[in-house]
């Protein structure tokens, strides 16, 4: 299961092939367990709910370790550090940290369903009026760039995909001010695939493979 939203860790090509970060990752890691991978498009606000109901053997999906989502389903171990961060337009100059979300003056528009959306609650006094909400980041970006909201909550390495595939529009403002972690998640109790996938997981760290995988994503690719 995957949201296919999400470059680059997840998204469709111009010949509607699913490619990214977390869709090398899990072949890499099929390579050494003899998997085929099949990549099923989900909503990211019902993907983990679908998880638990086995509607798929695991999620691919740029997902954040939390406690909520440890009640439904297992994680692996972590495959990716990061931090959440602001992105406004290029040419923005009131907003230059996450500190000026308190003002109450600002639009920040986030993902339904994501870790993301729980951080923006705390970044503003007013939800309601503040937080604009979307199915997926590429509408929230969208509505950044064509100025119907002011900010856009995100993790570190999909606004550095963002910001690629929209050069010259976008920046981040301020510092990220979040330490999270990523992972597959799986279903629970499903320790075998679990194992395997962290056996292999823990191989490809080790011999350099998920360093390659980060380089082509995060650092050449360039859409």
């Amino acid at each position: 299961g995957s949201d296919t939203t999400y470059p680059p860790f997840e998204f469709v090509d111009k010949t509607n092939a699913i490619i990214g970060y977390d869709v090398d990752v899990v072949n890499a890691i099929c390579g050494l367990v003899n998997c085929k991978a099949t990549f099923v498009t989900t909503g990211f606000d019902t993907i983990i709910v679908a998880l638990s109901q086995k509607q798929f053997d695991l999620v691919a999906s740029g997902l954040t370790i939390t406690d909520e989502r440890k009640k439904a389903v297992d994680f692996g171990d972590a495959y990716l550090h990061y931090g959440e961060v602001i992105i406004v337009r290029a040419d923005e100059s009131r907003i230059k940290s996450k500190d000026d979300l308190k003002s109450g003056k600002y639009i920040v528009g986030v993902q339904t369903g994501t870790s993301n959306e729980e951080t923006a609650k705390t970044l503003v006094p007013d939800e309601k009026k503040q937080l604009k909400r979307f199915d997926d980041f590429s509408q929230a970006v969208a509505a950044l760039i064509g100025k119907d909201v002011d900010v856009v909550e995100i993790d570190k390495p999909a606004a550095d995909g963002y910001m690629a595939q929209n050069a010259g529009k976008l920046k981040i403002a301020g510092d990220p001010f979040t330490s999270n972690d990523l992972a597959l998640a799986f279903q629970k109790g499903d320790k075998t695939l679990q194992d395997a996938f962290n056996a292999s997981l823990k191989k490809l760290q080790g011999d350099g493979t998920m360093d390659k995988i980060y380089k082509k994503w995060f650092v050449d690719y360039k859409p």
